[in-house]
């Protein structure tokens, strides 16, 4: 793992803020392994909180409107489909019949997490409903990740500093339906301030809870190294969490199923960490899903130059944007202004450096190789497919080599083959 300078001091002292809705929502239509389809026409007006795409794949996925408004247009921004949902400042609502959690079945709990669109909020999106339904054995050990180890990122740090009522019900509402024998909240050793009220207002819910603190280390929040840090176990590859009796959650996707559950309302918004080299009012916001990058950097007066990347996500593991039309996403924890470095890429010298840094245990260099001369076959047997794109192999790497590119043309090209 890696200890990497960290820029959290910059914004986690600062509380929740929320900005203008903009004109314009951009409503993504990609989803964890599939496109949704959607179910609105353009021309159609639609409710907040109204279904506007679904998906029948089994990783399936809905996403709503965040505001009433007119569907204008589909549109693609750097490849990817988009609904344009033009609003109309009114905010009327698309009410849900009112249900108590503890009326529900199992299966009904599962399908309200389907219908009302809750994923993975920590990037990887994956469907929340598709971990709850649980088919191999009762849960021992329920894994709430707050380590958010990326260098740049407070989001969740101050969810749990400022929502903390809010998580513990939201916990209350998953602990009801999956009876974990234990609750364990990880969070970095450096955030330890939080583990007080944490385990003062859990008692107040009777939750079986207790915190674990990681090293400030990289990539210590991905899945696979968090279950290792509190269980000692070693999930291998192709085996699921549940098979083990552990189920892990971000602390995004808790407080997502506290408003599905407690509030009624579908998942519409998120908090983003606004952070970087730029000197405008970095932070973190209240974001409603779709809001284009654009309109977020103009209400927090920030400007952009050549010299600078966006990148929506974390520093190690989010995406260069391209379009300031880019929105966010379910996934989307920071959006960060970071200065342009001066590299030169070299061939590789073989040091072994990005072998050392993968948390996976794999050969990025060979990914590298394989990806350049399209071969399938090495791509599968260097198990590409399990690299966690977390970007340990690239920032180490002292040759500047594109080793995240070549993983992300890899697993292109065994999924169109």
């Amino acid at each position: 793992m890696l200890l990497i300078p960290s820029l959290k001091n910059k914004t986690k002292k600062i509380k929740i803020r929320t900005i203008t809705d903009p004109e314009y929502f951009y409503i993504p239509l990609k989803s964890y392994r599939s496109e949704m389809q959607p179910v609105v026409a353009v021309g159609c007006e639609v409710k907040k909180f109204q279904l506007l795409a679904k998906s029948d794949d089994f990783f399936s996925s809905n996403i709503h409107a965040p505001v009433s408004g007119i569907i204008s247009e589909c549109i693609q921004i750097d490849g990817q489909n988009f609904i344009v949902l033009k609003n109309d400042f009114k905010n009327n609502e698309l009410t849900f019949p009112a249900d108590e959690y503890t009326q529900l079945t199992t299966q009904e709990f599962i399908q309200k997490l389907s219908n009302f669109g809750i994923e993975g909020s920590g990037g990887a999106r994956f469907p929340t409903h598709v971990k709850y339904n649980n088919t191999f054995s009762e849960i021992d050990t329920f894994i709430i990740n707050g380590v958010e180890c990326e260098p740049y990122l407070s989001a969740d740090y101050v969810l749990m500093k400022e929502q903390t009522q809010e998580l513990m019900k939201g916990l209350q509402v998953a602990q009801y339906f999956i009876k974990a024998k234990k609750i364990v909240v990880a969070i970095e050793k450096q955030n330890k301030e939080l583990s007080r009220v944490l385990l003062q207002i859990s008692r107040e819910y009777n939750l079986p809870l207790s915190i674990k603190l990681v090293k400030n280390n990289y990539p210590q929040g991905s899945e696979q190294q968090l279950i290792k840090s509190i269980t000692g176990k070693e999930i291998k590859k192709g085996e699921i969490p549940s098979q083990h009796g552990i189920l892990v959650n971000n602390v995004g996707t808790i407080w997502a199923i506290y408003k599905a559950f407690c509030e009624n309302i579908p998942f519409t918004e998120r908090l983003v960490t606004l952070s970087g080299n730029n000197n405008g009012t970095l932070g973190n916001y209240l974001i409603k899903i779709g809001t284009p990058i654009e309109h977020i950097l103009k209400e927090t007066q920030i400007s952009t130059n050549n010299n600078e990347t966006i990148v929506l996500g974390g520093a190690m593991m989010g995406k260069a944007v391209k379009s300031l039309l880019t929105p966010i996403n379910k996934g989307s924890g920071g959006i960060l202004l970071l200065k342009n470095q001066k590299t030169k890429s070299h061939n590789c010298i073989s040091c072994g450096y990005c072998v050392d840094g993968c948390p996976q245990r794999l050969m990025p260099l060979e990914f590298l190789r394989a990806s350049a001369e399209k071969n399938l076959m090495k791509l599968k047997e260097f198990d590409v497919q399990n690299c966690i794109e977390c970007g340990a192999c690239a920032y180490i790497c002292p040759s500047d080599l594109p080793l995240m590119d070549a993983i992300f043309e890899g697993k292109m090209l065994l999924h169109n083959n």
